[in-house]
Parts: C-alpha cells; sequence; structure tokens
C-alpha cells in the first residue's frame, strides 16, 4: 500500500532530496565528523554506481516521516548531547526546507574518531 503524504511547499521533493538535507543538517552539528556507511549502502555501491543516500534511511508514515541516521562523532563528546541536537536540527530542516511533518528522528552513533 502506498502511502500518500501532503507536504507544504513542493509536491516534487523525493528522498534523496530530503536525505541530502539531513546529511547537511545532521555533519552541521559540532560533534559530528561525519556521516557513516551503512551495510546496506556499502552492497549498494557495489551495484550501483552512486548512491546518494548514504547514512541516511527514510520511512513514510501517516503521522510524518521516520528518519534514521547513522553517524560518526568526532573523539570525547557527550553523544547524548550530540544525538539530541542532530534529532531537532534535521527535524526543523527537514520540516522547514521540505515541508514534510518529521514524526522521529532516530540517531545511530556507528564510531567515533576518525
Amino acid at each position: 500500500m502506498k502511502i500518500e503524504m501532503k507536504n507544504n511547499q513542493s509536491p516534487n521533493i523525493n528522498d534523496e532530496m530530503i536525505a541530502s538535507i539531513v546529511s547537511l543538517a545532521a555533519t552541521g552539528v559540532n560533534g559530528v565528523a561525519r556521516i557513516s556507511l551503512r551495510i546496506t549502502d556499502e552492497i549498494m555501491d557495489k551495484l550501483y554506481l552512486a548512491s546518494t543516500t548514504k547514512g541516511v534511511k527514510i520511512a513514510r508514515d501517516p503521522a510524518g516521516l521516520m528518519i534514521w541516521v547513522y553517524v560518526i562523532t568526532e573523539p570525547g563528546v557527550d553523544i547524548i548531547k550530540v544525538s539530541k541536537a542532530i534529532q531537532k536540527k534535521v527535524k526543523v530542516a527537514v520540516e522547514s526546507m521540505a515541508g514534510f511533518q518529521v514524526a522521529a528522528v532516530n540517531v545511530r552513533i556507528e564510531g567515533s574518531g576518525k
């Protein structure tokens, strides 16, 4: 069953665009070193030449977008503070730039350091 979601701005915003917004917002948080590759991203990279949604997963739900973001933090940061900052910044960025309601932002810390 296809879930219809309405946004307040442009109906032409796809998941790839939303993932780009999520990546930019998450990497803009102090303490985030970079977006991490999920194992499925690594597999997709082997099958296809490019994957622009690396480290971000998006699911559409009637309550809003469900977003998962996978990050590597800088060494010595407070992971709870960084995670909460990512959640807040991603939610605000997606809702203001894409116009979709965000139901949840799930942050997974994949590691710390370079």
